[in-house]
């Protein structure tokens, strides 16, 4: 792999607290095989090493590479021809199924594009109806990381209950016409694995991966709602066994958080506390439908919650209490989810969003800064990946995934001398403007071009892929979707659910 030296007009190597981070002006960032050596002035480290090759310029700006802490998909749903509704009622089925190698692919590009460097994919498998076709289509997974040479932390996901609704799924399907009633039976659970078929599978990821320096396995329960007590707790013991992170959703939607206090008499993260689930190596992708008293809960267990901004805006779930959750010492990362605001995977936007929504009106009021998101994205989002003590911060002995911005148009045709260099990248930064990225030492983009792709090639590929004609299975499939959609929007239009006092007040109606 050999040496490297990457220089920047500034260098931000850490975030030291919500005001302040340790930026080096005219710094550098020195690594071999992999490992980062040394950080400091570019002149020190110029005259003391001989690298190999030199990357960056004092036109450049360095950091840590971003984190996308919540993925699930590549092409995004609206792509495939879905516009956003509510999740509850949405639930789509594509007519054509993925490749997963393509899709893969296919976003992995654009969050390098994007400058991010490791992605926690919590995947759903879509032919893994055995353990043999779930392993090879797995494998084609992270078989297009390798492709790619970004880092990843991968989970597959699991339900074995609610398949159709939050609640009374009998009785639902019951309240069906007869022919769609039919192909939902004959349709349930053909892409999913159950019970220990499930953590078998997830052992043998394990094992499989146990060596690979840019992979991280997971365990994923989906949802509170779509798993049994039994599976949860089953989960629970194989990753305290495993020494595993367990990545999950909670209280997405006001859905949710009400089949919590229908069914449990609580809230799905009281119900977890109460299967004493919780723990610092549990994640929450969401968490919008938090109570003050589930504030407290994270806090007091370690775990960790995923914002995901766009996505809940999006999919009109709602926005996460995000500066209560600061106020508690909650850690947070934040994730594109599976589209972003921009229906892509600018990480940089995303920030950016999280910066603006959380600005309540109010001299003095809570407010994330710029420090606080960008460590939501270095090093916090390497703590729920489960590199936390690799990656995340640029310093001797962290393996060297490094970020290179294009400052010009940042700072072009003026701005302040004075002006931070954290605060100029969340005000003004976007995907466009990176410039190179660097995965454990090795340069995957330089100015903006792939080193090992042929992105023009797979973007063909990927377009064949979807001209073929769908077959009969898939069309059905697509045909159960459309129906149920009617028939959710009527179960839960009858939901009477309490929305409690809200977190933020944008203006009032008297």
């Amino acid at each position: 792999m050999g040496s490297l030296l990457i220089r920047g007009k500034y260098v931000i190597a850490r975030i030291l607290d919500g005001n302040s981070s340790e930026i080096i002006s005219d710094g550098a960032v020195y690594q071999e095989d992999g490992c980062i050596v040394d950080v400091g002035p570019y002149s020190e480290l110029r005259a003391h090493y001989s690298p190999d090759e030199e990357l960056g310029s004092t036109d450049h700006l360095v950091l840590p590479g971003l984190i996308n802490a919540h993925h699930h998909v590549g092409l995004t749903p609206f792509q495939h021809g879905h516009v956003d509704a509510p999740l509850e009622i949405w639930n789509r089925a594509d007519a054509l199924v993925a490749n997963p190698t393509l899709d893969t692919l296919y976003r992995g590009m654009q969050m390098i594009e994007m400058g991010v460097t490791t992605v926690v994919h919590n995947y759903s498998l879509t032919r893994g109806h055995c353990r043999q076709a779930a392993r090879q289509e797995v494998d084609c997974v992270l078989g297009a990381y390798h492709g790619l040479g970004l880092r990843v932390s991968f989970s597959v996901m699991t339900r074995n209950q609610n398949p159709y609704v939050l609640g009374d799924n009998e009785g639902f399907l019951a309240g069906l016409p007869e022919a769609v009633r039919h192909s939902c039976s004959r349709n349930q659970g053909r892409s999913s694995l159950t019970g220990r078929d499930y953590l078998e599978f997830c052992g043998y990821l394990c094992e499989q991966y146990a060596k690979d320096p840019l992979v991280c396995v997971s365990i994923s329960p989906q949802n509170v709602h779509w798993c049994s007590d039994d599976l949860l707790e089953g989960i629970r013991d194989f990753a305290s066994t495993r020494n595993v992170r367990i990545h999950t959703h909670l209280q997405e939607t006001i859905y949710q958080k009400t089949y919590g206090l229908r069914t449990y008499g609580k809230t799905p993260l009281a119900h977890l506390d109460e299967l004493r689930f919780l723990g610092p190596d549990v994640d929450f992708a969401h968490g919008v439908w938090l109570t003050q008293s589930d504030i407290e809960l994270l806090a007091l267990s370690g775990c960790s919650v995923i914002h995901n901004p766009s996505s809940n805006l999006r999919l009109k779930s709602g926005i996460a209490p995000v500066n209560a959750l600061a106020r508690a010492g909650v850690r947070i990362a934040v994730g594109c989810d599976e589209a972003g605001i921009n229906d892509d995977s600018d990480l940089l936007q995303e920030m950016r969003l999280v910066r603006n929504l959380h600005r309540v009106p109010g001299i003095g009021s809570d407010a994330p800064s710029s420090h606080q998101i960008l460590k939501m994205a270095t090093e916090s989002g390497a703590y729920v990946a489960g590199f936390g003590t690799h990656i995340g911060v640029l310093a001797p002995g962290r393996r060297a995934d490094v970020l290179v911005i294009d400052l010009r148009r940042i700072e072009e045709p003026y701005l302040h001398p004075d002006t931070n260099p954290v605060d100029a990248l969340l005000y003004r930064g976007r995907g466009l403007d990176v410039n190179s990225v660097v995965v454990d030492g090795r340069v995957i983009l330089r100015d903006r071009r792939f080193l090992h792709l042929d992105k023009a090639l797979i973007h063909r590929e990927i377009a064949d892929w979807y001209s073929r004609q769908p077959q009969s299975h898939e069309i059905e499939r697509e045909k159960i979707t459309e129906a149920l959609t009617l028939y959710r929007t009527r179960f839960y239009e009858e939901w009477e659910c309490e929305y409690g006092e809200p977190y933020y007040r944008y203006n009032r109606r008297d």
